[in-house]
């Protein structure tokens, strides 16, 4: 298996990433055209061939895979028998290759093929890169410091690659959003320095000094959309007192609404993101 095992590591971590199935049958049904899967074969010991797998990854595969997930199904209750799955991250930087036969491998469409000279070449001239995901999400709905409904939300940046990311920044157009002005922790700061910007655009970018590491998640600000005092909801006739108490108190609507902001960072290029919202009520108990 060493050979077939690395190869397939290899393959996937100069592409994309992708999953290995130990314990299945297959067959080539013609050139340029993906195995067939025909059947199941578990393994014995599964976790025996899992311990296996990943020491032919980490002795056969050069310069190494990190962020390898192993996995093992029964294929019956309680049985040793079963099926290995191995998930292989795409890596970043120089490439990996087989030490079984010292080639570079990557995985294309269905194949796993060996790689060009000039991907090789373009491979050893790069360097691991930074990778920045949106944190937009919803908190929770309260009354504000001003006695005022708010449907609060908080903006911030995760950095999913492998790279360090340098001078992170994100951006917005204000709608029916509002900027907490006392920051994420009620003494004005935020995740980044606020630049300054027109209206409507909020920009907040780091300097030399403000970077993300990878896996680190920075929160950058709060936002809030303030609610619409509606007339209470129609109450049947013969309500119970506790429906007539809750139908006498003041209720709020947020209505649905989009938010589409930008976020880049050094080395990566700049993304824009839309996240849609649908329509909230609040209750005030007062």
């Amino acid at each position: 298996m060493k050979a077939s095992i690395a190869k397939a590591a290899c393959g996937f971590a100069n592409a994309t990433g992708g999953v290995i199935v130990v314990g299945m049958t297959a067959k080539s049904i013609g050139p340029n055209l993906p195995d067939v899967i025909t059947g199941e074969k578990p393994v014995a010991d599964r976790e025996a061939v899992k311990s296996a797998v990943l020491d032919i990854i980490l002795k056969q595969v050069d310069p190494g895979i990190t962020g390898i997930r192993a996995h093992t199904v029964a294929d019956k209750p309680r049985a040793k028998s079963g099926f290995v799955l191995l998930y292989v991250p795409e890596m970043d930087g120089t490439p990996q290759r087989s030490r079984q036969d010292w080639r570079f491998y990557v995985r294309i469409a269905s194949g796993t093929v060996p790689m060009e000279y000039f991907q090789i070449a373009d491979r050893f001239g790069n360097r691991p890169h930074p990778r920045l995901e949106l944190i937009f999400s919803e908190r929770h709905t309260a009354l504000d410091t001003y006695q005022r409904p708010a449907r609060n939300f908080v903006l911030g940046l995760k950095n999913a690659g492998r790279g360090i990311a340098r001078f992170p920044a994100v951006w917005y157009s204000q709608g029916v959003l509002q900027l907490d002005s006392f920051g994420i922790d009620g003494n004005m700061n935020f995740g980044l320095p606020r630049r300054p910007s027109e209206h409507p655009l909020v920009v907040f970018a780091g300097g030399v000094n403000d970077v993300i590491f990878p896996g680190q998640e920075l929160i950058v600000a709060k936002l809030a959309q303030t609610g619409t005092k509606s007339e209470p909801k129609p109450r049947p006739a013969h309500a119970e007192p506790l429906v007539t108490l809750v139908s006498a108190k003041k209720r709020y609507v947020f209505p649905a609404f989009s938010f589409t902001c930008s976020l880049s960072c050094e080395g990566s290029p700049t993304e824009t993101i839309a996240r849609i919202f649908g329509e909230a009520e609040f209750i005030s108990p007062f």
